[in-house]
């Protein structure tokens, strides 16, 4: 079973029982710029790029993400006990693999370690997929359509009722981009 895009960036979160309105209100109100109570790409990017988890990844300072400072990054967050291992207790924070957690594992073990992460992401591809110009690299806007299009988990182009509420479990209070 491998694990897609969609369940990389974000299945198996639970969805806030909110409406759209009431769940835009609750944590990305201000992000609905023009107020039709779904967030469009646009609106997604631009509030997106306040976001500091992108800068603080790119350990070269070069404005782009290489493909381990990616995989470093998204493990690091994973990892929020920051004892090497990314427990199956930590994949309930944030995005989450529960299909594949245990194919990644090979030593089986209960946790993965950052090469078990990074070979098992390593082969879903998310890298290449999300990398638009093929140059080998990230820039922030490839980065943060990658993540809109894992939230807009029905390609509408929009992120509607549960796709916030998920949006809104990852960006509050101990949410996977809660740092």
């Amino acid at each position: 079973m491998t694990l897609t895009l969609r369940n990389l960036a974000m299945t198996s979160i639970l969805a806030l029982g909110l409406g759209a309105a009431p769940a835009l209100a609750d944590c990305h109100g201000d992000w609905d710029t023009n107020q039709d109570t779904v967030l469009d790409q646009a609106e997604y990017g631009t509030a997106y790029g306040e976001n500091a988890w992108f800068s603080e990844r790119d350990l070269d300072s070069d404005g782009f993400l290489s493909e381990d400072e990616y995989t470093t990054g998204l493990y690091g967050s994973y990892d929020r006990d920051q004892d090497g291992l990314f427990s199956e207790e930590e994949q309930q924070v944030g995005y989450r693999s529960t299909d594949d957690y245990g194919i990644w594992d090979g030593d089986a073990d209960g946790a993965l370690t950052e090469d078990e992460f990074g070979v098992g992401l390593g082969e879903v591809g998310t890298f290449g997929t999300w990398d638009a110009d093929s140059d080998g690299l990230l820039s922030e806007n490839e980065f943060g359509t990658g993540v809109y299009g894992g939230y807009d988990a029905d390609s509408s182009g929009y992120l509607e009722e549960t796709e916030v509420g998920a949006t809104c479990d990852d960006y509050g209070e101990e949410g996977f981009w809660d740092f």
